[in-house]
């Protein structure tokens, strides 16, 4: 039985998944014609119900492959009504207020770690040109009424309209038409551009206000708001993201295939300590789970129990005059006891708050997958070291010189054991390593292309909006 745990097999599950997406649509429009009676545009319906839908064929393929009976969550914040309230964040409220009325450029959840003093202090640099605000949440009723019934039958097509039926968010089915009607009388006319680093995935709301403002001329600018992006040969955020936006910006990477479609924009460099570093490790772990929601390196349950593995074999070989800290990602707790066996002094990591702000503070940051927080402490040019099997996990042709050479220096490694031994190698201060000259000039090389965060986003961004306004 499969697993999908090596990159061609997980290329051939992606493969499957996709081909079903146009079912998945049309699944869906009848789903909404037959819950409320009115046929939906099936447009609209792709553009807003893509990123579901796009989870919902992956689950089905990893059905497919594996049948192996996991639990699979729901991807979005859109399993119930109440996610449609009209609540909005006291920090979204404020700085909406700083931007003008009148401005043509709308900002909605930028990908921003900087603090939020930084946040308004740019949010009223560029009160002329933006206005910033909160994803857009139409306050509709609770949900009324049933779903669909089940669908009867065999073949892909009547499983695919049976477990859409079953299992779509009620925003994309009983609340289509009145999403439709409130985004068509929000959008304005005069806006010019649209942009967002996480509304596009995280609101229902803000994609149908995206299409209808789409309808009125209006460009959608979305800008890359994680790892993977233009590293990892098959990523499903990227393919959603340049799907549904007019532009699409990255941290550095450019997709020749794509043109101007796709071009880099800085954001900002991630918020630090101010601090004093202390004089211990920190572990910064991928997402530990056991549910399967996407078709993604280190997603996959496979890939997380290696890389647990890993890090057990990383911790076991360390000396013991190390102090490590683990720090795990969002909720997901590591099960730190089985690092118990380690001659090292290992702790959970419970400085809460950014992780930024935490790896800027440790004298060395060790990662077990290449996620986002990799990208952040290579830009912030803390020193960083990263294990994987490469088994597993294999980047673009594009991205691999540039992660070799990372690997010829040392920051990466490709078992968690070998990784130990070169920490080890350390003695408590990796300093005069990561200074060193060809360190340096591979981290550069590197954060250049896929990991360009800067302390000028700001001028940057500027000079792009008004030059948008200018076409």
């Amino acid at each position: 039985m499969s697993q999908l745990s090596t990159p061609s097999e997980l290329a051939a599950a992606i493969a499957q998944s996709r081909k079903m997406v146009p079912l998945a649509v049309d699944a869906l429009c009848e789903t909404i014609t037959r819950v409320t009676g009115v046929e939906p545009e099936r447009q609209r319906v792709e553009y807003v119900s893509r990123f579901w839908l796009m989870h919902l064929c992956d689950e089905m393929a990893f059905d497919n492959v594996v049948n192996s009976g996991v639990n699979v969550h729901d991807p979005t914040e859109e399993k119930t009504a109440t996610s449609l309230s009209t609540t909005t964040s006291r920090r979204g409220r404020l700085l909406s207020k700083i931007g003008s009325a009148d401005a043509k450029i709308l900002v909605v959840e930028p990908y921003l770690k900087a603090g939020f003093a930084t946040e308004v202090l740019s949010a009223f640099q560029l009160r002329q040109l933006v206005r910033w605000g909160d994803s857009p949440r139409p306050d509709v009723d609770v949900r009324v009424g049933t779903r669909g019934s089940p669908i009867a039958g065999d073949g892909v097509a009547t499983a695919m309209q049976r477990r859409v039926a079953l299992t779509a968010p009620f925003g994309l089915v009983e609340y289509h038409h009145e999403l439709v009607t409130w985004a068509d009388a929000s959008a304005r006319p005069s806006l010019r551009l649209l942009y967002t680093a996480n509304a596009h995935q995280s609101s229902l709301a803000f994609r149908h206000l995206a299409f209808s403002q789409r309808q009125c001329g209006t460009k959608i600018a979305i800008h890359q708001h994680g790892g993977g992006y233009g590293i990892d040969e098959h990523h499903l955020g990227e393919e959603h993201d340049i799907a549904i936006s007019d532009v699409f910006y990255t941290f550095g990477w450019s997709r020749p295939d794509l043109g101007s479609r796709v071009k880099p924009l800085p954001t900002a460099m991630p918020q630090h300590s101010r601090r004093q570093n202390t004089d211990d490790y920190l572990l910064m772990s991928l997402p530990v789970n056991t549910d399967h929601y996407r078709l993604q390196s280190f997603l996959l349950p496979s890939h997380i129990m290696r890389a647990v593995d890993e890090t057990v074999a990383f911790a076991n070989a360390l000396s013991t005059s190390t102090e490590l800290r683990v720090r795990p990602s969002g909720s997901d707790r590591f099960p730190i006891e089985r690092l118990s066996q380690s001659p090292a002094r290992v702790m959970e990591d419970a400085s809460g708050g950014r992780g930024s702000i935490a790896a800027s503070r440790a004298r060395l940051v060790i990662h077990n997958y290449l996620g986002t927080s990799w990208l952040e402490t290579l830009a912030m040019n803390i020193p960083t070291v990263c294990f994987y099997d490469p088994l597993m996990y294999q980047p673009r042709a594009a991205a691999q010189p540039l992660v070799e050479a990372l690997a010829r220096v040392g920051v990466i490694h490709y078992s968690g054991k070998d990784a130990a031994k070169f920490v080890n190698s350390f003695h408590g201060d990796p300093s005069a390593w990561w200074r060193s000259a060809e360190v340096q000039e591979a981290r550069e090389a590197f954060v250049a292309r896929y990991a360009n965060f800067s302390d000028n986003w700001l001028e940057a961004w500027q000079e792009e909006f008004e030059s948008l306004l200018a076409e």
